[in-house]
């Protein structure tokens, strides 16, 4: 194999490249935001919407992910058209690199003002291979470095024109573009199957978990998945939640939350916590204590989600190092802790019982909304106090086997997932060298 001489690029991240590698700005060789919709588009016009959310850690849109609004209904960022072999990439927070190849043939396809359009204008350069460069360890440092601001940071166009690209010769682009297409979907094939496999052990987790919280502990009582509630052993009761409450469900504070002062409580909102429960780091924001003082949290307090995707969610106040007060769409529950501890409360809303009954209630709404009015008739199977500690010392175990198992799993993501923008970066910039070797791969084929 014919190797490459290197040269200098005198670009920082990149270092030396090969010698026959040419160097351009992305402005110089594609075209930008290169078409939008008019204020002359009809209302009645219907545009098949990509925001930020939609694209994923893959690169890839779903058709699915696709929302079709009328234009009159669609947000007003909804404005940049996109065609088959675009490149589209976030121009705001660039560390999440939220960068799509656009596969899909659609006349109707709009993407958000978000979202920078990169289309390629001539035979300069191959759009599949411009993707990968812009996924690239480089290309993710230098829009980092460029991004103005601080809470929503942003990459400016006159920054974002003039990334330095490299550009080989245009059959080098296509069989590096072609490399990566095949080495990535097979990291991705084994990526998916280690997410699979944190899926089954949290429906394995829910499962048991379910039986607990249905018939007890006893490994001899009879198994069930029973629509909603089954039948409950003769000593425990089914109540409703305003039942086993000590206070009444309360909303919390209409506030915005714009305020991060560490030293005021912290305002919880839907956002703030995981579906594992855990309170993120990253989205810190408070109130002032005299806003916030009608809405402290105590420990134990629980807290449902009650519009919105996260309608259900559940958060359990518990073991936090400060004050903390909570949001509008959070409800809060605060349990007669002599007839239901509230970790019972919580691990019961982890259970197929409680999804079942979420289902069963949007069934019968126009909205995905549960109110206090809906939730304070939340059916709860109540063992007596002795057999809910017993359940609950059971569902700690569990749950933490579990979670040292997913993290390790995660851990594995987390070497595939780092060595796939390794890969990437250093074939992109010539670092590792995959033409020639393509090359005699056909030959060999043909002789």
């Amino acid at each position: 194999m014919m190797k490459y001489e290197y040269m200098n690029s005198d670009i920082e991240w990149i270092g030396e490249i090969p010698k026959h590698w040419k160097i351009d700005r992305l402005k110089d060789i594609s075209e930008i935001n290169y078409a939008v919709l008019g204020s002359d588009t009809p209302n009645d016009f219907i545009l098949k919407y990509i925001d930020i959310s939609n694209v994923d850690v893959t690169g890839i849109v779903s058709e699915t992910a696709i929302e079709e609004l009328e234009f009159e209904l669609a947000p007003s960022r909804a404005r940049r058209i996109i065609k088959k072999g675009d490149v589209i990439i976030s121009s705001v927070r660039p560390n999440l690199q939220a960068i799509a190849f656009i596969n899909l043939e659609d006349e109707n396809l709009i993407c958000s003002t978000g979202f920078n359009v990169v289309k390629i204008s001539d035979n300069v350069i191959s759009s599949k291979f411009l993707y990968y460069y812009l996924l690239s360890d480089y290309s993710k440092n230098y829009f980092e470095a460029a991004a103005k601001g601080v809470g929503y940071p942003a990459v400016a166009d006159k920054d974002f024109n003039i990334l330095k690209v490299l550009v080989p010769r245009l059959d080098e682009q296509i069989a590096i573009a072609k490399y990566l297409d095949k080495a990535c979907a097979d990291i991705d094939r084994v990526v998916e199957i280690k997410r699979k496999q944190i899926e089954n052990l949290q429906q394995q987790l829910k499962a048991q978990m379910s039986n607990w919280f249905a018939i007890g502990t006893d490994n001899n009582l009879k198994k069930t998945d029973s629509v909603i509630i089954p039948e409950i052993p003769e000593h425990w009761q089914l109540l409703k939640l305003k039942r086993v409450l000590e206070e009444k469900l309360k909303y919390g504070a209409n506030e915005s939350g714009d305020l991060d002062n560490p030293d005021d409580p912290r305002y919880i909102r839907i956002t703030d916590f995981d579906d594992d429960g855990s309170l993120r780091d990253d989205t810190f924001k408070s109130l002032p204590l005299e806003v916030a003082n009608d809405y402290l949290l105590n420990e134990g307090d629980i807290l449902f989600a009650r519009s919105g995707a996260t309608v259900g969610k559940t958060f359990i106040f518990k073991n936090y190092e400060g004050v903390a007060c909570y949001a509008g769409y959070l409800i809060k529950a605060v349990t007669l802790k002599y007839k239901m501890l509230p970790e019972y409360l919580y691990y019961y809303t982890k259970t197929k019982m409680y999804e079942d009954w979420k289902n069963l209630i949007f069934t019968q709404a126009t909205i995905q909304n549960i109110g206090a009015d809906k939730y304070q008739y939340l059916p709860v199977p109540v063992p007596p106090i002795e057999e809910q500690r017993e359940i609950l010392k059971k569902t700690d175990l569990l749950n933490e086997n579990v979670k040292k198992a997913q993290s390790k799993i995660e851990k594995q993501i987390e070497v595939l997932l780092t060595y796939k923008k390794s890969l990437i970066h250093e074939v992109v910039t010539g670092k590792k060298q995959v033409y020639s070797l393509t090359q005699e791969k056909k030959q060999m084929q043909t002789a």
